[in-house]
């Protein structure tokens, strides 16, 4: 699968801001974000449950990806207690 890498390493604020822009931008099926290692729990903080974006978070050798893949349209999600 192809995708769209975005070197983030020496971004130290406003890293969540500057990733979802890129992302507005893209329309390739995966988006990988080069990110300093050791910042899991604060990314993960920033996005919360991701929107319309999986994350996945891969360990590499001096920096971590920040791998983003789109959420499958599904009906259950888009069922609301009033149509139920």
């Amino acid at each position: 699968m192809k995708s769209k890498i975005f070197d983030m390493r020496s971004v130290t604020c406003g890293l969540v801001p500057a990733i979802v822009a890129q992302l507005g931008e893209v329309s390739e099926p995966v988006v990988d974000f080069h990110i300093r290692p050791g910042i899991r729990e604060e990314i993960m903080s920033g996005f919360g449950s991701g929107g319309d974006w999986n994350i996945e978070i891969i360990t590499d050798l001096g920096f971590d990806v920040l791998r983003f893949t789109p959420k499958e349209c599904s009906v259950v999600s888009s069922l609301n207690i009033v149509e139920y």
